[in-house]
């Protein structure tokens, strides 16, 4: 009816196959009502060749710190409906030795990077490794929009509208500066 183990040392259970521990639903622990319970008073260590985790409901995980490590040759978190959420109260730094892709594969999908800093730099892309980085932009309608003044400071600067009409446009004056100036129009 009732099995209870108690151990001044260590306690080994060795079997030639498979281990089964199964409690009945209702079994209670203080105000939980569980199958199986371990009452968190030491540490609880995991070895095993694979660990396979499964739950019919939600998987929930909560400690002062958390580390994944993977020595294999990936960590995947795949989900088959639904999002993925991480929110963090302070800073979220993702450090990796090679590339970062983020891709959407849908029609409607999006990416949208959004700061809500509201003085100095609000957002920042450095690619400055080396005079020969480039940053590439392809976009099939590209729109910047600035409340506030935009330089671009450069040692050339290239404006192709190919066979399009380019235009220049001001309420105010425009101001060119330049120790040559030549125009060429056929």
């Amino acid at each position: 009816g009732i099995l209870d183990i108690d151990s001044d040392g260590a306690t080994t259970i060795n079997a030639a196959s498979t281990v089964v521990v199964t409690g009945a639903t209702g079994a209670t622990f203080g105000d939980d009502t569980e199958s199986i319970i371990y009452d968190g008073s030491g540490n609880l260590d995991l070895d095993a060749v694979a660990l396979d985790i499964d739950a019919s409901a939600a998987v929930t995980i909560d400690g002062a710190g958390i580390s994944l490590d993977s020595v294999a040759d990936a960590l995947q978190i795949h989900t088959t409906a639904g999002s993925i959420e991480i929110e963090s109260a302070d800073n979220l730094t993702a450090e990796v030795a090679d590339e970062i892709s983020l891709q959407t594969t849908s029609a409607d999908g999006h990416i949208t990077l959004a700061s809500a800093h509201t003085s100095g730099v609000a957002f920042h892309l450095d690619a400055n490794a080396d005079a020969a980085s480039e940053v590439q932009i392809d976009a099939g309608v590209l729109d910047i929009d600035v409340t506030a003044a935009a330089t671009i400071d450069a040692v050339g600067v290239a404006i192709g509208a190919g066979s399009g009409e380019l235009d220049l446009t001001t309420t105010g004056t425009m101001d060119i500066n330049s120790a040559a100036l030549d125009i060429d129009a056929s």
